[in-house]
């Protein structure tokens, strides 16, 4: 047998994976209903799902869109595996991503018995896993992780909407049931593996957002100028003090803003650490409501709770996740990333005035090259952004180089309105 098809049967045999204390323990069970077709396939699995009406909208497209999540899973779990050279998180690692196939292996099944239809891997699925393999390449392990941890977590908020969907049929949502422990496993796991990593993660977060400030701050000042009728070495200077004004300012409220946050941070994780040891209910409480505060319907979160159960590490975990709760810098360094970063961010705008000036060149071409760099550098602050918070890539991009486009419309037409209106030309 080749080692693929090792991986799936394996993946598949374990869907019945129980969440214990600092240990998952595998076990395999023969699902016992009364359902009119019930099977059992060789490969320890129970696929018993009863008659689900087809006229419920949107299971199939559900069950589809599930399937396809955790083929990509299944392919980038098993290429970071491959790359990764401590031997325990190798494990793990692709632990995880033989119980992702056992998953859409689960969700195939379904559709087939319940609607008739069965899923294939199509050209656009390729294409998905290899720009996935791509990002993994160019980004840092931890940060893939963290990424692919966001993945975890919206796959307990997604899979139980099929609770709510198959709840006429109590074998199906028994099979569901397990899918979803599983997920709340690899949550866990994967916060497990960025644990010793989340200070790097928040000073990564810090840094895009100054270096996002620097970029729109700066440009938006030089293309006001530009409108103004300013000349080169004008626009080159006044941009360079307002970026050093604005240096000063955004290490000032880094400083602030950073201290507040961390001295919340510790209390809250103290808050969290008694709650732990002494009263675990009040975490089951807290997960309900962050729960249903993600649109989980009340029933829904009630299966979730069970299938959870009263481990309070998992529960403290959960806990930290749905409420976004990362690690925050010190002081100190969140200073030293936010002026660095900054200045990386408005640096790239200024340069090619200074350059115009030295080829006596008109402010136009300057302010043109100062928009492309701006448009590049956001698009890869943009791009970062959206792995370390699990938003959609192209939709983060798209939205940040609108922001940095509407703040030069906005910026120009002051400009022209000042030479236009007021009679300010700044023309030396």
């Amino acid at each position: 047998m080749s080692r693929h098809k090792r991986d799936i049967a394996a993946g598949t045999a374990v869907i019945f994976f129980r969440v214990r204390k600092n240990s998952f323990n595998l076990s395999l069970r023969q699902q016992k209903n009364g359902s009119k077709n019930p099977v059992c396939h060789d490969n320890g699995i129970g696929t018993n799902v009863g008659e689900v009406p087809l006229t419920v909208v949107g299971n199939l497209s559900l069950l589809h869109k599930y399937w396809q999540s955790e083929i990509v899973a299944d392919r980038l779990y098993g290429f970071l595996a491959a790359r990764c050279n401590d031997t325990d998180r190798k494990e793990i690692i692709a632990k995880i991503g033989r119980m992702e196939q056992g998953h859409a292996t689960v969700w195939n099944r379904i559709a087939e018995k319940s609607h008739g239809s069965t899923f294939e891997v199509t050209l656009f699925l390729r294409l998905k896993i290899l720009l996935g393999k791509l990002l993994s390449l160019i980004l840092p392990f931890t940060i893939f992780i963290h990424y692919m941890e966001h993945q975890e977590r919206n796959a307990i908020l997604e899979y139980s909407k099929l609770l709510d969907a198959y709840k006429h049929d109590e074998d199906t949502r028994k099979i569901i049931t397990n899918v979803i422990r599983q997920e709340i496993a690899h949550e866990w796991q994967m916060m497990e593996q960025v644990a010793d990593k989340e200070s790097y993660i928040a000073r990564a977060r810090e840094a895009l957002d100054a270096m996002t400030v620097g970029i729109i701050e700066t440009l938006g000042l030089v293309i006001g100028l530009l409108a103004a009728h300013a000349s080169t070495l004008t626009i080159g200077l006044t941009g360079l003090i307002g970026a050093i004004g604005g240096l000063i300012a955004i290490m000032s409220i880094s400083y602030v803003t950073s201290k507040a946050n961390y001295d919340l941070h510790e209390g809250r994780n103290r808050e969290l650490h008694v709650k732990k040891e002494i009263n675990p209910a009040v975490l089951k409480r807290e997960l309900e409501k962050a729960l249903i505060g993600n649109g989980i319907g009340s029933e829904t979160v009630k299966d979730i709770m069970g299938i959870i159960g009263d481990d309070s590490s998992i529960l403290s975990n959960l806990v930290k996740s749905m409420k976004s709760m990362g690690e925050v810098g010190e002081p100190k360094e969140a200073i030293q990333t936010t002026g660095l970063f900054f200045t990386i961010g408005a640096v790239p705008s200024l340069i090619p005035f200074f350059i115009g000036v030295i080829w006596d060149a008109g402010p136009l071409i300057p302010a043109i090259m100062a928009l492309i760099f701006a448009v590049l550098t956001i698009s890869t602050a943009g791009f970062f952004v959206a792995v370390l918070s699990g938003k959609k890539i192209v939709m983060k991009i798209a939205h940040n180089v609108s922001v940095i486009l509407g703040t030069c419309a906005v910026t120009y037409g002051v400009g022209l309105a000042a030479r236009i209106l007021f009679g300010i030309d700044v023309v030396h």
